[in-house]
């Protein structure tokens, strides 16, 4: 592994930034895509306009190389750089980059608030695709739904899991939200805002690489099973009071299966969930012999630490990320 860090000026940098550090560990950065041959990662990668002439980078999974997007067209992108609540990202930007021989997280700080991206391949067994996967802060800009709220609307998160919600905000978390899928019939589908996380299960014969069960849309029952309510009550007592101290816990993926079971299709390997009350953003702390980083999932606050809905920040939730700095 290794960690990088620098200032980049614009969006420009940000994207150059972050395919560089990965250049230097051995990834191939060519026609706008960035892979790596063993163990066959590929991300499409691009600096474009969104609604409202904002400009935003933006990834979209692969399978191969030159094809196998992911998603229920191969338009369902993942994006970081993006106004949120309102606010815009303020350039320059402090980039840390964290490059793992099957994972890679980048991550921008501007002020107190982040964004992020992070891509690589699942260790599960038993997958019937390649198991490679992408997330980000937001998830697919489309703006054709009626209440719209882009680049104006705010967060949603929260336990036991996160809220019942206008489906146009958004949960810049890995694997937090019980929504998921989109729309089985229309790819261009506001919920697709939503959807941060694609992974390439390859489990079902319609399996077009969304994890989320559709519970919310479908008015059904089991939404806590999928999403972070496999965890929630571990992640709602903390930080412990024996110590102040925030646990360390796995970031996991599910995917909703046929007969109301769910199989689990990424373990995240180089990062965790943890909460952030007590810990400075960019903290390193240490677990044994390993050291870890600290970040907010975007922006930290105590005093509505459990976060809620249409807000401008991600309470005290947040991720440590494996740290092993150059020596």
């Amino acid at each position: 592994m290794a960690y990088y860090t620098g200032s980049a000026a614009n969006l420009a940098a940000v994207l150059t930034g972050l395919t560089a550090a990965c250049e230097a560990e051995g990834w191939t950065w060519s026609g706008g895509i960035l892979s790596k041959a063993d163990p066959g990662i590929f991300v499409r990668l691009a600096i474009t306009p969104a609604q409202g002439d904002y400009t935003i980078l933006r990834a979209w999974g692969r399978s191969a190389v030159d094809s196998g997007e992911m998603g229920l067209t191969g338009n369902e992108y993942v994006s970081m750089c993006l106004p949120i609540k309102g606010v815009d990202v303020s350039y320059p930007v402090t980039y840390h980059a964290f490059v793992f021989s099957s994972e890679v997280f980048f991550i921008i700080n501007y002020s107190d608030k982040f964004q992020w991206l992070a891509f690589g391949q699942s260790d599960q067994g038993g997958l019937g695709g390649t198991g490679n996967w992408v997330a980000a802060t937001c998830g697919y800009l489309q703006y054709t739904y009626s209440s719209w709220k882009y680049p104006t609307g705010g967060i949603n998160i929260g336990l036991p899991v996160t809220p019942y919600h206008s489906y146009i905000d958004v949960c810049p978390a890995i694997g937090f939200s019980h929504l998921g899928n989109g729309d089985y019939t229309s790819a261009g589908n506001a919920r697709q805002f939503y959807v941060n996380t694609w992974v390439d299960a390859g489990l079902d014969a319609t399996d077009a690489f969304y994890p989320w069960t559709n519970s919310v849309v479908t008015g059904t029952t089991d939404s806590n099973i999928t999403g972070i309510g496999y965890i929630s009550e571990l992640l709602n007592t903390q930080p412990n009071d024996f110590n102040n101290e925030g646990v360390m816990l796995p970031i996991k993926v599910f995917k909703k299966r046929a007969e109301s079971k769910f199989s689990q299709i990424l373990q995240v390997q180089n990062a965790r969930h943890i909460r952030v009350d007590n810990y400075a953003s960019t903290e390193v702390i240490s677990l044994g012999t390993d050291q870890w980083m600290i970040f907010p999932w975007y922006c930290k606050n105590t005093t509505t630490r459990d976060g809620g809905p249409d807000i401008s920040h991600t309470g005290t939730f947040g991720w440590a990320i494996k740290y092993e700095p150059a020596v």
